[in-house]
């Protein structure tokens, strides 16, 4: 075993866990299109197999299971196409439309597993026996299928040329943290690159063989940063305070009973108060859009209670009873209604009025306009504008 790729792989396989928990908790707490998300969490999926089989391959565990030598390397190489896919899919863009151009991204993994066959055909023991051999010296591969430089150059031209392809589209957006954040996803596009880059040319100019798992370890420091530097801490906020109240006036008599007490349970009490402090929340929810709260891009359920001094769960209940639907369906609401006023009061065009009510994209705006108003925003600008 060798003990110092092997302790790199599992500090990998620990950064791509963290990767991908962060990706499923950023899913429950966004609102964003499913193609947004397949993107990211195809993303952290595939850093996920790559560590492990880094780690595969550091402890030995091929020579007891040789039947997953070389089975991920046309997944792996999707790497660079996922990061690039949720670029554009953060600006509204589907990379696979029109449908030829998925067959086009995805001949790079096609390639590779029709150059895998031959070494997928090979009895286990003499896969076991190239594998091991390699180490020894990459130079004494000999099956078809691309290993070491070859396959590193294959993903690193990948990332390069998607990067290229990133950089002459340009981020046509207005939301400025979107534009960085895209930039910073670039990076990394880059840093990819350049690390594998590293890797071949010390190893034909100087025969260091470095394992991938340190040549990419670039890579996973500044994702590290990245998640750190963006992570969001709780913040205390003061004990809610209640609202004042008016107390009940007493018409009756010292002594006499409240002729409607006897029909009043304790559920019934318990209840009423319950659903009292829901409408309390939510007028001060309602109270923090009507002020223009819905007109942020970034706003998140999370957000919004905080800015009221509450939890997000507290919130999210409020919201649910009293307006009866889901968060982002009643944030919507507010903006669809805003958009329209601007459709009917003014000419502004419609791609800058999506980012002035809140949306992060024209598809997501396009789709819940037509959802809360039947029409597209151009069709309702033309009935409706004065």
């Amino acid at each position: 075993m060798n003990y110092e790729a092997g302790a790199a792989a599992l500090i990998g396989l620990c950064l791509s866990s963290v990767l991908l928990l962060a990706t499923l908790s950023w899913m429950v707490n966004h609102a964003h299109t499913r193609l947004t998300i397949a993107w990211l969490l195809g993303l952290a999926t595939l850093v996920m197999l790559q560590s492990l089989e880094f780690l595969y391959h550091a402890t030995d565990m091929f020579l007891r299971w040789p039947f997953f030598l070389k089975l991920v390397d046309p997944l792996v190489v999707l790497l660079p196409l996922t990061l690039y896919g949720y670029q554009r899919a953060l600006q509204g863009d589907n990379i696979f439309h029109p449908r030829r151009q998925m067959l086009l991204h995805l001949s790079p993994a096609f390639i590779v597993a029709l150059m895998d066959i031959s070494y997928w055909s090979l009895p286990a023991a003499e896969r076991i026996d190239w594998m091991l051999k390699v180490r020894i010296d990459e130079s004494l591969w000999q099956p078809l299928a691309p290993y070491g430089n070859d396959y590193l150059a294959i993903i690193a031209g990948l990332s390069l040329l998607y990067w290229w392809r990133q950089r002459t589209l340009g981020y046509q957006g207005r939301k400025a943290r979107l534009g960085s954040w895209i930039n910073k996803l670039q990076t990394v596009q880059l840093i990819i690159a350049l690390s594998l880059l590293g890797r071949i040319l010390l190893s034909t100019g100087f025969g260091w063989n470095l394992s991938v798992a340190f040549a990419l370890a670039p890579t996973s420091a500044y994702l590290l940063y990245l998640m750190l530097s963006h992570v969001q801490l709780p913040q205390s906020h003061p004990p809610r305070q209640p609202l004042a109240t008016s107390p009940k006036p007493d018409n009756s008599a010292p002594g006499s009973a409240d002729p409607d007490s006897s029909n009043v349970t304790p559920a019934d009490t318990s209840a009423a108060t319950a659903n009292n402090a829901q409408q309390e929340l939510f007028a001060e929810l309602q109270q923090a859009l009507a002020n223009g709260a819905f007109r942020d891009n970034e706003l998140s359920l999370g957000k919004l209670a905080a800015m009221r001094g509450m939890t997000s769960h507290q919130a999210s209940a409020a919201i649910n009873q009293c307006s009866g639907s889901n968060f982002y369906d009643w944030l919507n609401r507010y903006r669809i209604e805003a958009a329209q006023q601007a459709l009917r009061d003014s000419d502004t065009p419609v791609s800058r009025i999506c980012f002035d009510v809140g949306f992060n994209s024209k598809s997501t705006f396009n789709t819940a306009f037509r959802r809360f108003s039947g029409c597209t925003p151009t069709e309702f600008r033309r009935n409706h504008h004065a």
